[in-house]
């Protein structure tokens, strides 16, 4: 299998991942016990604090990131791979500062999946072929006063 497209293949099911983990624990939270369903409404339907203002912030700079990696490592931009990095260390600083959470079987399904796809990702961009697309290419230097047509 190509691995350019076999990288296209893992980045569309990682973005299908991390909007499934999202929509999953939205549609199936009706399966929580009842201890379990109130704790997870009250984390959002309470006054919001300052904590709760940067977690949020934190939350959207995350997403951004992570839609810019996702762009850049399918295009092979030669910051992809460290974007893609930054991303998830964003990610895991928005799980920590959440504090205890409460997921829905299915939804943590996804989430694990999304983990295992990330890994292949990484993988795939630092262990094969494809981690010299992401070099910088070196341009040769020129003697002074040479053109580009050679004349």
């Amino acid at each position: 299998m190509n691995k350019t497209r076999l990288l296209w293949m893992l980045v569309a099911a990682n973005v299908f991942l991390t909007f499934a983990t999202v929509g999953a624990q939205a549609v199936f939270g009706w399966t929580l016990p009842p201890e379990l369903a109130d704790y997870a409404h009250s984390r959002f339907s309470g006054a919001w604090g300052a904590g709760h203002v940067l977690q949020l912030m934190l939350l959207a700079t995350t997403a951004l990131f992570a839609f810019a990696s996702w762009t850049a490592l399918v295009c092979f931009w030669p910051f992809a791979r460290g974007l893609y990095l930054f991303s998830w260390v964003l990610g895991m600083m928005v799980i920590l500062f959440a504090g205890p959470s409460v997921r829905t079987s299915i939804s943590a399904m996804f989430r694990e999946m999304n983990a295992l796809v990330a890994g292949a990702i990484i993988a795939a961009v630092y262990l094969t072929d494809l981690a010299h697309r992401y070099e910088r290419g070196v341009v040769p230097s020129q003697p002074r006063g040479a053109t580009a047509t050679g004349a």
